[in-house]
């Protein structure tokens, strides 16, 4: 099998043009590839072969085999960040007006929904396995939740505090903790997503959070 090294002539990890469609099929690709062979037998002709792409375009859009692995890393996390978006904006779906504990409960299923996603934490292990021998991957570990969701809460937490339902000053933070506990205890009882969580497992991780959240936290 050939290695793939250096990157190819042209601009570095940008194609000639847009090309959105052959982008997507190349970290599809890659993704499929990366869980089924491991990052360092992955190969970017298997790649391209499976993406119907010439190798040449992988290079062009992404430059070598590092910087697809966390492309596609990255693209699964606005997969499925993506899957989280489009209902969490009515404040009806989060518990309505006064009931802050309910809105962090729903936002705390939302959450596992994206971090227990099978083909992300079949990724997110995969990371984990090989960061220790190729430490250039390390990027793929930094911000491993989805920013998007520390957003949308960062908003729920800032309007339930302008209204006088919670005293939070730093909403930023105070997300970013909420989230992590959740992912935490969703992870270690998932045994990191190889074992499905059953609801009532989920439910307790959401409601305890929540819980813990309030009594911290309200005015």
């Amino acid at each position: 099998m050939r290695t793939d090294s250096a990157p190819r002539r042209g601009a570095v990890g940008r194609p000639a043009g847009p090309q959105p469609a052959k982008r997507q099929a190349i970290l599809e690709a890659a993704v499929a590839v990366f869980l089924r062979e491991g990052y360092t037998r992955a190969s970017v002709d298997v790649i391209a072969d499976e993406a119907r792409v010439s190798k040449q375009t992988v290079y062009n859009h992404f430059g070598d085999k590092q910087r697809l692995f966390l492309a596609a890393v990255e693209g699964e996390r606005e997969r499925v960040a993506a899957d989280f978006t489009p209902d969490l904006e009515p404040e009806r779906d989060l518990g309505g007006a006064g009931d802050v504990r309910a809105a962090l409960v729903a936002f705390g299923h939302r959450v596992l929904r994206v971090l227990l996603d099978e083909r992300a934490s079949a990724l997110r292990r995969l990371v984990i396995s090989e960061v220790a021998r190729h430490p250039s991957l390390r990027p793929a570990c930094a911000d491993g939740e989805p920013q998007q969701l520390v957003s949308h809460l960062v908003a729920l937490l800032t309007r339930r505090t302008e209204r006088g339902e919670l005293d939070v000053d730093d909403p930023a933070t105070v997300a970013r903790q909420f989230v992590a506990l959740l992912v935490q205890q969703g992870l270690h009882q998932s045994m990191y997503g190889t074992r499905p969580l059953p609801g009532h497992e989920a439910a307790a991780i959401c409601e305890k959070a929540a819980d813990l959240f309030v009594r911290a936290y309200r005015r």
